[in-house]
């Protein structure tokens, strides 16, 4: 198997050429240890394309659980990109595609490793309008992309942005006549999400969650806006702020 090596800015780039069966792990891992080493100062990221890897066994596979390791130890970005379909099928049965980032081509994994400030922060502001979702959703998206989140990960906060607008457009002011601000703020690893309304104080936190149990006759119809927001973030929150309705959302960010 030939192994190349590139470095881009920050990023140190391996490339294997061929078959990665047990008599070339040994060597993969070298050069995947020097990598992560780097020439005195450890890359930021560490990509590895697989374009032209044609094989993958077991052996390989220890090499990747082990590169991913060290390189989190080391908080270096760890990821891959371009899997042949053979090669993608033992990632996928051996569940390595669900612990390790893997990049549809080598430019959308140098796109994610590129440096990105640590903190970014944007704001809108709409009325409690149901015609307005369209624009809040292209909010967060526009947010997404430039802030180079994995796309993957945004269903969590487009599916909290209207189940909580949509609570204040139906259940809150009447429509039209209150204010709602959204501010997403990213710091490291963390993206929150606050939502704020000057409707009837409203805490919907204190809603009782549904019986996601209960058979079909027995299901009772809605209620599961609040629940699924608060499974899908890591942590959410209330708080009644001079005259306003403030629920904060925050949840991780692999990027």
């Amino acid at each position: 198997m030939k192994i190349r090596v590139e470095t881009h800015a920050t990023t140190t780039l391996v490339i294997p050429e061929g078959r990665l069966d047990f008599g070339a792990a040994a060597g993969f891992q070298q050069h995947i240890e020097q990598a992560l080493a780097g020439s005195g100062t450890a890359p930021a990221a560490l990509i590895i394309d697989c374009a032209a890897l044609e094989y993958v066994s077991s052996a390989g596979l220890r090499v990747f659980l082990l590169a991913a390791r060290a390189a989190g130890r080391g908080s270096i970005m760890f990821a891959l990109s371009a899997l042949q379909p053979a090669v993608r099928e033992v990632f996928e049965v051996s569940g390595f595609s669900r612990m390790i980032p893997v990049h549809p081509d080598r430019e959308a994994a140098l796109a994610q490793a590129s440096p990105r400030a640590d903190y970014k922060e944007r704001h809108a502001a709409v009325n409690n309008d149901a015609q307005r979702l369209p624009e809040l959703a292209g909010f967060l998206k526009e947010f997404w992309s430039s802030a180079r989140l994995p796309p993957e990960q945004s269903m969590p906060f487009d599916l909290a942005l209207e189940e909580v607008f949509m609570n204040t457009v139906m259940h809150g002011a009447p429509a039209g006549t209150a204010r709602v601000e959204v501010s997403l703020v990213l710091a490291g690893d963390r993206l929150t999400m606050t939502i704020a309304d000057d409707g009837p104080e409203f805490n919907p936190l204190t809603l009782p969650a549904p019986d996601v149990t209960a058979g079909l006759d027995e299901r009772r119809v809605g209620g599961l806006g609040v629940y699924l927001t608060r499974q899908m973030m890591d942590d959410v929150s209330y708080q009644r702020i001079e005259g306003r309705n403030r629920l904060t959302l925050t949840r991780r960010v692999a990027g």
